[in-house]
């Protein structure tokens, strides 16, 4: 996958099937910079993908801080810091106002393990958000 464009990751995942059936449909933003990525899996929640020299970043907007009571935002951040080392392949951040699941390979990752980081991802999304509804409003 070194040097690979993100447009033909795009094209790779709209024609592959992972082995436990997940598929995955994309859309490649006008400029070619970023790929959002919907998989079967969960739907609701796409996840962009972005490309540097030596990396592929993978991310998923889970909610905005204006979801949460201001009057939670400290045990928010704590319960996130606590969630983090046990969510496998993501992270989590903020990026703006919003609370971000993120992921991030090689770019010399092999195709199939790109495809199998993204479904991680979208079931750890759903993880997340059953683990921290009693925060969202």
């Amino acid at each position: 996958m070194n040097e690979s464009k993100l447009e033909d990751i795009a094209f790779k995942l709209n024609c592959y099937e992972t082995p436990t059936g997940t598929t995955f449909a994309t859309e490649v933003s006008e400029d070619g910079d970023t790929v959002a990525v919907t998989c079967s899996n969960n739907p609701e929640f796409p996840i962009v993908l972005a490309k540097t020299d030596t990396q592929i970043l993978s991310v998923c907007p889970l909610f905005t801080l204006d979801d949460v009571e201001q009057s939670n935002h400290a045990e928010l951040n704590k319960v996130l810091l606590q969630l983090s080392p046990v969510v496998p392949l993501s992270s989590f951040g903020y990026q703006g106002d919003s609370i971000i699941l993120y992921g991030a390979m090689a770019v010399s990752t092999l195709f199939e393990n790109i495809a199998h980081e993204l479904e991680v991802q979208a079931n750890n999304t759903l993880d997340v958000l059953e683990s921290l509804t009693e925060f969202l409003k």
